[in-house]
């Protein structure tokens, strides 16, 4: 037993103060007198001072001596050992798709729901009145319940918890723990593998792991392309044993209850097998599905995958009909897929030659190939180079460019404001224009005198200019995704608006839809929708009219390994201190009920004792 504010025991120096009061007050013996009148002046009688007398034992003494010792006990605040002690639990749950693996069996529980029994158990051991708070893992902190509520409020909210996402990082959800516990708080990690000890952990954490050895087989990537001359298409699917034993597995794509392929794959333990299905167009949306005996992850056996769209670049070439440009320009162009030839007025992309310089448009690409000045006279004094060319090769205009072997021929002097691309020392031989908003790139070519046409760099340097242009084309990019990918699209505009009609645009709501919940986009002429956490498919609406859906899907190899997971437990490097106590403890009750007890034992002695004359 100890004293939470030992001051108060001075409190007690009121008992001998009592004492004192009571052997110096003189009682006078009641007198019975006949007539009060007789008695004159000696009514009043003066004292020379107070004596001490033989201390009475009387109950007024013993409830003035209780009372005082029960308000010092007041003051004082006792403790009896843990009794009223308040426990604040602060549980991180690992929130990464391997806690919902569920092993084979009926009686088996999954990692998540093993998680909540043990969570369960530790609440229900917790002293009266204690709290919890609850954290779910992610890139940025979760807070699940809390901070610091009553379990039967925190229970709930556990319904809330799906563990799905890929692999992250669990520090900045293990330092707000540690900030919410401070030093006085009990700390939680509830997780299926006990993180090695070279993982810096909170001092004040205890970690539990739930996990164990499983077999798994998962859908590791997944893709859709569409040939529009065609009208067919083809998902390309890589599948991966995890495990440690041999698997067949059976895969099977459907849309609704309409079965498209169905095959069965043999999968070593630890291998991966490619797996690619034709598949006609129109279907909108494809359901791909793997079943697999003793599978311990359902969550990667499944995606979902949105048939691309058809995203025509119009292109217009003003090129002179003859030239070498122009049968280059057009051999190139064969081999790229969904290209449409049309005017400059309607064009997304200008084949142009490089004299007279585009106008200033925002929504307008070009390309000007030379020779920059067309007269007899400059192209003779043009030079010939055979590199050593240097690549800008974060530009992904250049991606699977290496110029081997090419002669750049026809290289004029290149007097405008440009950003170079490709150059050999000083002279730039592809750039970006500078100083207009159309993005314009400057071919300082001949080719009439170069072998670029002839090389392969050629058709790879155009077909990187067409998917450049044509991913800045209003309307989603792409439509299957990963989670955490960034997600990233032009809004649908209409030049033609009028002002009014763009003021109506502005104040449209652009949502992101899911499940009937819609969370708000910032409306921009490139919106970036943010890192998604749960594989579904998603609608984009602008105001009422939907944009386009796509799809998220959960492709981690790390998380789908289970063969790593393992019970345990690791001990927390440094106890925890008392949190604190209630503003109710029970000995304080006590001592409150039993000074009200007291004044009342008080009250009926004076009321009993005193002259029966004086109670009428």
């Amino acid at each position: 037993m100890y004293f939470a504010n030992p001051w108060g025991l001075l409190g007690l120096l009121t008992l001998p103060a009592i004492v004192v009061i009571h052997l110096y007050h003189r009682r006078y013996p009641p007198l019975l007198v006949a007539g009060l009148h007789l008695w004159g002046i000696e009514t009043h009688t003066t004292t020379a001072g107070r004596t001490r007398e033989r201390l009475p034992i009387t109950p007024s003494l013993i409830c003035e001596l209780l009372a005082a010792l029960a308000l010092s006990l007041v003051l004082a605040d006792p403790r009896w050992g843990d009794v009223g002690k308040v426990v604040h639990l602060v549980v991180v749950l690992d929130n990464s798709a391997s806690m919902s693996s569920h092993p084979p069996g009926l009686d088996e529980k999954s990692f998540r729901d093993a998680a909540v029994e043990e969570l369960d158990r530790r609440a229900k051991r917790l002293p009266r009145g204690s709290v919890v708070t609850l954290l779910r893992t992610a890139r940025r902190p979760e807070m699940l319940a809390g901070p610091a509520v009553p379990w039967d409020e925190a229970k709930p909210k556990l319904d809330e918890w799906r563990p799905a996402l890929p692999k992250h990082d669990f520090q900045p959800t293990w330092d707000l723990a540690s900030q919410l516990a401070a030093e006085t708080g009990e700390l939680l990690f509830l997780t299926d593998v006990v993180p090695d000890e070279k993982v810096a952990v909170p001092q004040l954490m205890e970690v539990v792991s739930v996990g164990r050895e499983l077999e798994n087989v998962s859908i590791s990537a997944a893709r859709w392309d569409f040939n529009s001359q065609t009208a067919k298409g083809r998902v390309f699917l890589r599948l991966t044993n995890h495990g440690k034993r041999n698997a067949n597995v059976r895969v099977a794509g459907s849309v609704g209850e309409r079965t498209i392929f169905q095959e069965t794959i043999a999968l070593a333990a630890g291998v991966s097998s490619p797996l690619e299905v034709e598949v006609p167009g129109g279907l909108g949306r494809l359901s791909i599905t793997t079943e697999n005996i003793g599978d311990g992850l359902p969550l990667d056996n499944r995606v979902e995958l949105i048939e691309p769209k058809i995203r025509t670049l119009h292109v217009a070439l003003t090129l002179p009909t003859d030239s070498p440009a122009m049968k280059a320009v057009q051999r190139a162009l064969h081999g790229i897929p969904d290209v449409s030839l049309t005017n400059a007025e309607s064009a997304e992309l200008v084949i142009a030659p490089a004299q007279p310089l585009p106008p200033s448009k925002r929504e307008l690409a070009w390309l000007g190939i030379g020779p920059l000045d067309a007269s007899d006279e400059a192209r003779k004094a043009a030079q010939d180079l055979g590199g050593p060319y240097i690549l800008e090769k974060q530009n992904p205009l250049l991606d699977g460019l290496t110029l081997s072997g090419v002669v750049w021929g026809g290289v004029q002097p290149l007097k405008l404001d440009v950003a170079p691309i490709i150059t050999v020392g000083q002279q730039p031989l592809l750039s970006r224009l500078n100083g207009t908003r159309t993005t314009a790139y400057l071919l300082n070519l001949d080719f009439a005198k170069s072998n670029l046409a002839d090389s392969p760099d050629w058709p790879i340097l155009l077909s990187n200019l067409i998917e450049l242009r044509r991913d800045n084309l209003p309307g989603l990019r792409r439509w299957n995704y990963r989670l955490n990918e960034e997600i990233r699209f032009r809004l649908l505009e209409d030049a033609s608006a009028t002002t009014t009609e763009s003021e109506s645009i502005e104040s449209r709501p652009l949502r992101l839809v899911h499940h009937g919940q819609q969370r708000p986009l910032a409306r921009a002429p490139i919106v970036e929708v943010p890192p998604l956490d749960e594989a579904d498919v998603y609608t984009i609406l602008d105001g009422e009219r939907p944009i386009g859906e796509f799809a998220v899907n959960f492709f981690d190899s790390e998380e789908s390994t289970l063969t790593g997971l393992r019970p345990g437990r690791r001990d927390p490097t440094e106890a925890a201190a008392s949190s604190g106590f209630q503003i109710d403890q029970p000995l304080t009750w006590m001592i409150l009920v039993g000074i009200v007890l007291i004044l009342l034992a008080a009250f009926a002695d004076w009321y009993v004792l005193r002259p029966v004359g004086r109670r009428t």
